[in-house]
């Protein structure tokens, strides 16, 4: 899908004539603050505990408007405590997080310059497109005057215009997403959270899915989103950062993150018809392959000038381990990320 409808009136979501944010009430607007370079979300030295488990670990982060930022990691990293700082859902047990210079935890005004979109899809099943967004954008405090012409505008972003009477319980998964984002940016959010926004959907939805977040990130809004689909990650993101035991270990634009744990380097993918025992392991070791998260699945780093796949295929073969495929590849963030847990994770 691409974007559709008029871009001037599309603008015009973002515009300050338009309304007023909460966040920005009489102060500059996201796009004025993007050009003075200040960031829209700070999160300084952010700490927090649930009993002794640590899930954020002096976490410092700024993101600024007009920028995707993807927050990758595995489970229980420490994403979704990190975005419900900065949604403002609880105080962290130190450091803090501001939103436009304030508190989102103590200033509702903060907080009302937030969107935010679950992993979970959020609508009444029961009412239409329209139904749900005028609902939502009550909640969000936007005034009846405005509400219709913000419905109009951000369903024509979403590609939902000629789907405002239709229950959102018939919707596939990925209008239900479509529906959802709009919910969440009727109040015109200087910043937009979103937790996953492409699980579950087909490549279809996920292409309009992100040609939505592509348009509000070329009106100036600051976009964080949490995704397992790194090529996701890779394709939308102007920069990522990865948490791993709540620390922000590696962050950066994913090109210069490949070049910097890769270089000029080929990755060599091994697959094993079994998973290898502790000798074999220590083989595999010795022989410079990297176990990855999935057991059977290896990776070996091979200077470009010096790779030679038949060499490494019967080191395998005379070791006596069998290699059901081993292929090579371009290092993408997939490899700089598996790199970077293998590296960081407790053995």
């Amino acid at each position: 899908m691409v974007l559709t409808g008029n871009w001037p009136d599309i603008q015009r979501l973002h515009s300050p004539s338009f309304a007023v944010s909460a966040v920005t009430r009489g102060t500059a607007s996201p796009s004025r603050l993007q050009m003075a370079g200040s960031p829209l979300v700070s999160v300084v030295g952010a700490c927090h505990s649930y009993g002794n488990r640590i899930v954020l670990d002096n976490v410092y982060l700024d993101l600024r408007g007009g920028e995707i930022y993807g927050l990758l990691g595995p489970n229980g990293a420490g994403k979704t405590t990190l975005m419900r700082a900065i949604c403002g859902r609880f105080r962290t047990d130190a450091g803090h997080v501001l939103v436009n210079g304030a508190d989102p935890n103590l200033d509702s005004a903060a907080r009302r310059g937030i969107g935010f979109v679950p992993q979970d899809i959020a609508l009444f099943a029961h009412l239409s497109v329209r139904e749900n967004l005028e609902v939502f954008g009550r909640f969000a405090g936007v005034l009846p005057g405005a509400l219709n012409e913000r419905i109009e505008l951000v369903t024509v972003l979403a590609g939902l215009a000629e789907r405002g009477d239709q229950i959102c319980g018939t919707l596939s998964g990925g209008y239900q997403r479509r529906v959802n984002i709009c919910a969440s940016i009727l109040h015109r959010p200087a910043v937009l959270v979103l937790d996953e926004p492409t699980v579950g959907i087909d490549i279809e939805a996920r292409e309009a899915v992100h040609s939505i977040l592509r348009g509000l990130r070329a009106q100036g809004t600051a976009i964080m989103l949490t995704t397992h689909d790194l090529e996701q990650a890779e394709q939308l993101s102007d920069r990522v950062g990865i948490l791993i035991g709540g620390r922000l270990v590696v962050e950066g634009a994913p090109s210069a993150l490949i070049n910097m744990h890769f270089a000029s380097t080929k990755e060599v993918v091994v697959t094993l018809n079994e998973r290898p025992t502790a000798e074999v392991a220590g083989t595999l070791i010795a022989m410079g392959v990297s176990q990855t998260q999935t057991p059977m699945v290896l990776s070996v780093r091979v200077a470009a000038e010096a790779l030679e796949a038949g060499a490494l295929a019967r080191g395998l073969s005379d070791a006596g381990i069998r290699v059901k495929e081993l292929r090579i590849r371009e290092p993408d963030l997939a490899s700089v990320f598996l790199h970077v847990v293998s590296r960081e994770s407790p053995q």
